[in-house]
């Protein structure tokens, strides 16, 4: 109603306006169309004729206004229920995995990704469908399928690198988690999942760098030391696998010198200085060792490298200091031990006798060992026997 009464409002007005403009300017005037064709009109009839063109390009550009806003609300409502499809067809086509229909779900979801090639969902979902049921390889062409399609997609590329990982094709895994890597050097998840991938190909070095590159990422105190931990085991295994062994000592001093009780650096260090001809070296590290922790193995490490008596009777008192913290039988096992290389055989006898346990098999080949030397082989045999039957 009020717009009626404006459009009846504005044509009075624009009539009203012709009107005057007409009497006013009773005369003819030339319109010229070109510059040889002239039309000689009323003023009147040439306002109305300009006017009407006006109202008429006004109307039509608002009536395309309003066509394309209709076409862009079609267009939205289209696309909403299409989506609204999609998301039911994937909500059932996981809903049906879930519930054990394999076969239902499949299809289910390969209809979700027909409908739009762009359904990272859908996708995932029924690649973990087949990889969930031991068909890798088919989970595989699915997702280099989507890859394809979306490259950009970093989604699809972790679960194709994952799927590649449990198929047994690390180098491809490893290339695709790598190629994350550029894109998102910065992503924890991916960081993780490629030292992952690095650690159980036993490629150490590798392993240490991207884990280096997490710790930097870490804004959690709690994991921090629990990640530096893991690290240090990298860099212990990588420098394990340097088979030139003044190098491979260079790699363990470097760790200990962050974690100088890090007991398989202490123990492979020695081993890499006696690999190198430094077994005076060696046996430093370990009473070092020793003294800060005693293990006994330090000291069966460091009684193996010694030539003479003097040096084993040092060892022997090293172990005697600090005896209270060792097993009381494995002290009396490594003393007769001693004893026994230095051929004082009462002495072995004695520490033998001591130990509580006679059945442990260490006590019963230094007891073996020990008849050895007296001459008795049958009596050595006769203890060596029972060994050889476990």
């Amino acid at each position: 109603m009020r717009r009626a009464v404006i459009l009846a409002i504005a044509a009075a007005v624009l009539v009203a306006f012709i009107a005057v403009a007409y009497i006013l300017n009773p005369g003819d005037v030339d319109f010229r169309v070109t510059s040889n064709v002239i039309y000689r009109l009323p003023l009147g009839i040439l306002l109305v004729a300009t006017l009407t063109f006006g109202v008429l390009l006004a109307v039509l550009a608002v009536a395309i206004q309003q066509l394309n806003q209709r076409i862009a609300t079609w267009s939205e409502r289209r696309k909403a229920r299409q989506e609204a499809a999609t998301e039911e067809l994937n909500t059932s086509g996981v809903a049906l995995a879930w519930s054990g229909e394999i076969e239902r779900s499949r299809s289910v979801l390969k209809k979700a990704w027909r409908r739009d090639p762009t359904n990272t969902t859908a996708v995932m979902a029924l690649a973990s469908s087949y990889a969930d049921t031991g068909e890798s390889e088919t989970a595989k062409q699915i997702l280099e399928t989507a890859v394809a399609d979306q490259p950009g997609d970093p989604e699809l590329r972790f679960t194709l690198a994952d799927v590649l990982h449990r198929n047994g094709d690390t180098g491809e895994s490893i290339r695709m988690y790598e190629t994350l890597r550029v894109q998102y050097p910065r992503a924890p998840r991916v960081l993780v999942a490629l030292r992952e991938v690095y650690a159980e190909s036993g490629l150490w070095k590798d392993a240490v760098q991207v884990q280096e590159r997490y710790i930097a990422e870490l804004t959690s105190s709690a994991s921090m030391q629990r990640e530096r931990d893991r690290l240090r085991d990298f860099r212990y295994r990588a420098a394990m696998q340097i088979d030139d062994p003044e190098a491979r000592t260079a790699g363990l001093e470097s760790i200990l010198e962050e974690h100088r009780d890090y007991a398989p650096a202490v123990d492979a260090v020695g081993d890499a200085m006696l690999a190198a001809g430094r077994t005076e070296d060696a046996v430093k590290i370990w009473e070092k060792a020793f003294k800060r922790e005693p293990r006994l193995d330090l000291a069966r490490k460091m009684l193996a490298q010694q030539t003479n008596s003097t040096g084993r009777h040092r060892i022997v008192a090293l172990v005697n200091k600090h005896a209270d913290k060792l097993p009381s039988d494995a002290v009396h096992v490594f003393r007769a031990r001693a004893a026994l290389q230095n051929d004082a055989l009462d002495t072995a006898k004695e520490e033998l006798e001591a130990v509580s346990n006679s059945t442990d098999p260490a006590v019963q080949r230094c007891w073996a060992d020990l008849h050895q030397k007296r001459g008795d082989a049958e009596r050595a045999w006769q203890t060596l026997r029972p060994l050889a039957t476990r």
